[in-house]
């Protein structure tokens, strides 16, 4: 049976719009959306804040957002699928399937949150130290649960490619 990895792909296609949008964001006014997840207290993410809505660039940060927040549901829900659609091999992949569908929820529930908080304080125009701390505090599970669930379904992909015969 073949693994189903369209929303996975399409998830992981999706993100590379959001870089961009992020590293338009941090050449106009020297702050991305890696600063704002950072920032870690109020001050600070009102100082980023300002720079984008000084630049004109506000809706962008808020277009990147939402768009984050689509691409943690279509990457989540792709990287559960497909886990679950790798479960019927055998060995390593099955082991990786398993890895995949269990990061899926803990990078879907760590990233929603991280960036709900974000957007939250973008869209109020204010900062507030105890979301700042949640925020920059979600960076080390989502990262880890990004990390295991892409690795494992890629690694499964791979050694069912290079395993399954005339590959």
């Amino acid at each position: 049976m073949k693994p189903d990895v369209r929303l996975w792909l399409i998830g992981l296609a999706l993100f590379i719009p959001l870089i961009a949008l992020g590293v338009m964001l941090l050449a106009a006014t020297d702050y991305g959306i890696l600063d704002h997840q950072q920032a870690g207290s109020a001050d600070r993410v009102e100082t980023i804040q300002r720079a984008w809505r000084e630049a004109g660039l506000r809706w962008l940060a808020i277009v990147a957002m939402l768009g984050d927040m689509v691409f943690i549901t279509l990457y989540s829900a792709g990287a559960f699928v497909a886990g679950r659609s790798l479960l019927g091999a055998g060995g390593v992949v099955r082991v990786a399937g398993l890895v995949g569908m269990a990061s899926a929820p803990a990078f879907y529930l760590a990233d929603t949150i991280e960036t709900g908080l974000q957007l939250y304080q973008l869209l109020a125009d204010e900062g507030s130290d105890r979301l700042a701390t949640i925020v920059a505090a979600m960076q080390i599970p989502k990262l880890a649960a990004w990390i295991s669930s892409f690795l494992a379904i890629a690694t499964a992909l791979l050694i069912r490619r290079w395993s399954s015969p005339g590959a």
